[in-house]
């Protein structure tokens, strides 16, 4: 398990390791960003990584939605939130609500370090975190 969870955590820094001068890597850095920014996606999307990380998906979902409310930057936030959340309910075996993610991904044309290429393999094949 411990295995597992690692691979993911691996697996969310390679294709998610979007670096940001004021990004935050930790969930108690996140939450201050947030006190100074309560508009920040880019916080809410590192806390919804964390929680995925963490195997705890409810929380990492709220997250991920929340980062739609926010100021939306950067812009890939967007993409990855509907990728992150179609992964949540593939794994929690939501299908249906998945595939909406995925298309949600497609619609927003941005493709920030192969976005859309990502949403399309998922979209054929369902996430099952491997």
């Amino acid at each position: 398990m411990r295995l597992l969870k690692l691979l993911t955590l691996a697996a969310l820094s390679v294709g998610l390791g979007f670096s940001q001068n004021d990004d935050c890597d930790s969930l108690e850095k996140c939450q201050e960003m947030l006190k100074a920014n309560r508009q920040s996606s880019l916080a809410h999307f590192r806390i919804g990584e964390i929680y995925f990380s963490q195997v705890n998906y409810q929380n990492s979902a709220n997250e991920f939605r929340m980062s739609f409310s926010g100021d939306l930057q950067p812009r890939w936030i967007e993409v990855w939130s509907h990728i992150d959340l179609g992964k949540i309910f593939d794994i929690t075996y939501q299908r249906d609500r998945a595939l909406s993610e995925y298309r949600m991904a497609l619609r927003t044309k941005d493709n920030t370090r192969g976005a859309l290429d990502e949403a399309k393999k998922y979209i054929g094949t369902p996430y099952s975190g491997n």
